[in-house]
């Protein structure tokens, strides 16, 4: 059949061969320790997806510094040798699900995208611009900090390995800090990182050098953002041209900032979920709440994109036709034609999901048993709203996980 020779044939990239076309996507989790040590039970979130037959994971983005974390509560990190022995641990029960699939670290800084509350530290930024989501001044790097992070990463990336991951991916993209120096609405600089794709650069080279050169490194960008002045597809083109010199093995595409981050992961914006669950919006007084749904709740809506099937699909298939890349796609893939033919048709190199795993981890298992035709996946987005409290990851829209 068809399927079985696109989506489950295996991906040669540069220093890695991924065993299928099905990669489940950077997805955060919520099994971190207040510290970020994973928890055991993130053993089971993977294995699952393992036995599901998922060819490759990326796990959900692993903080390189305390001043880099999120303010999501349950975010594991990468940022301190003691939490090797953990991830190594949970990687040897997933290999007892399946032994073959490849375990990517996603690693990341959020600049300024996160709370000081959070951080204990002040928010760091490529310039002084203020998120409007998060509504904190950041404190502009200089030079000497930014080596600093650039060495984080590093060691993050080494620090994956002797846990026993098979690569890492460095996220550039959803305004964490690498986009913010990628983007020309933060980042304004007139020194030397004023050249937007160096600090990318200079992360993967770093991460090589500590790594080696056959270490196997993705990266995830933004094709493009809701700014402007900001990234555009033809910008994020010439960062993945850049990229290529740098032999990569491969970049995923998705879209946007958290300044507006139902504008990443479409579909519904559940407000009443938002307003009881956000730390941005929870304290807001009752009367207000009300009043912002009734007079100010429209206008807000306004500025989300609509749900459309395989929305990051021309951008990819852009970046993939101008540059030597490997590329994954990412986003509203939704059904097994689509899968297929973003391969097939477009040539992508993989295909990537978030939600639709969430909702059925064996979805691989269920195209080659004939069960699959469509997600079960409603984008609702409670899943998404949800990892700003103390839940882990899971659907609500299975039988017995309503709130």
């Amino acid at each position: 059949m068809e399927f079985r020779n696109v989506l489950f044939t295996e991906l040669k990239l540069r220093n890695m061969t991924l065993p299928n076309r099905i990669i489940r996507s950077a997805t955060y989790e919520g099994w971190g320790e207040a510290d970020g040590t994973p928890k055991p039970e993130l053993a089971d979130v993977y294995s699952e997806l393992a036995r599901g037959g998922v060819g490759t994971i990326i796990t959900g983005f692993a903080f390189v510094s305390k001043v880099g974390r999120a303010m999501h509560p349950g975010q594991c990190g990468i940022d301190s040798d003691d939490k090797i022995g953990p991830w190594r641990r949970i990687i040897a029960k997933v290999r007892e699900a399946n032994p073959d699939v490849k375990l990517v670290m996603q690693i990341a800084h959020t600049g300024r995208q996160t709370r000081r509350q959070v951080t204990g530290q002040p928010v760091v930024g490529a310039s002084d611009r203020p998120c409007t989501y998060f509504r904190q001044h950041p404190r502009v790097l200089d030079d000497n900090s930014i080596l600093d992070i650039i060495n984080d990463f590093a060691y993050a990336a080494y620090r994956a390995i002797r846990a026993g991951f098979d690569a890492v991916q460095i996220h550039a993209a959803h305004g964490y800090l690498i986009h913010q120096f990628l983007s020309s609405w933060t980042n304004a600089r007139t020194d030397r990182w004023a050249d937007r794709p160096l600090l990318l650069e200079k992360v993967i080279s770093a991460v090589r050098s500590k790594c080696g050169y056959d270490f196997p490194i993705l990266v995830k960008l933004s094709a493009a953002e809701d700014r402007s002045p900001g990234i555009r597809v033809e910008d994020t083109i010439e960062t993945a041209k850049r990229l290529e010199k740098l032999e990569i093995d491969a970049v995923e595409i998705s879209y946007g900032t958290m300044e507006y981050a139902l504008n990443i992961i479409r579909g519904a914006v559940p407000i009443d979920a938002v307003l009881r669950v956000n730390p941005m919006f929870n304290r807001i007084p009752g009367l207000l709440k009300s009043f912002w749904k009734k007079f100010c709740a429209p206008a807000y809506l306004r500025k989300f994109i609509p749900f459309e099937e395989d929305y990051n699909l021309q951008s990819a298939s852009r970046i993939w036709s101008e540059t030597e890349l490997p590329v994954i796609c990412v986003g509203g893939i939704r059904t097994l034609e689509s899968m297929v033919g973003i391969i097939d048709s477009f040539g992508i190199d993989a295909i990537a999901l978030c939600r639709p795993l969430i909702c059925e981890p064996d979805i691989p298992r269920k195209i080659l048993s004939g069960e699959f035709t469509k997600s079960k996946c409603t984008n609702c987005n409670l899943c998404t709203i949800y990892c700003d409290s103390q839940q882990p990851l899971r659907c609500y829209q299975k039988k017995g996980n309503a709130q």
